[in-house]
């Protein structure tokens, strides 16, 4: 471990941090346009009752929160094991 430059894998974490970040951005985006296409084409042929409404809402917080945290955790992970595991050597 003391030949280890912490500046390289510090650099090297900030641009895991950005591909962690890119592939959150792409699951928000991916899924939010498929279910607005769904309920943009369902809502116009089948009116949705407000409860309904509130249950789609609910699961897209919940899911988008549970990819979050899965993020989050991956990220942790890294740095807490990039030294002992030697990622960018």
């Amino acid at each position: 471990m003391a030949n280890i430059d912490n500046n390289r894998y510090h650099s090297k974490l900030h641009q895991d941090a950005g591909v962690i970040v890119l592939l959150l951005a792409l699951l928000y985006f991916s899924e939010l346009y498929m279910i607005y296409n769904i309920v943009s084409i369902i809502g116009a042929s089948v009116p949705i009752p407000p409860l309904l409404i509130g249950l789609y809402v609910l699961f897209i917080i919940l899911l988008l929160g549970i990819e979050t945290l899965g993020c989050v955790g991956v990220y942790k992970s890294i740095k807490k094991h990039m030294f002992e595991f030697e990622y960018y050597d």
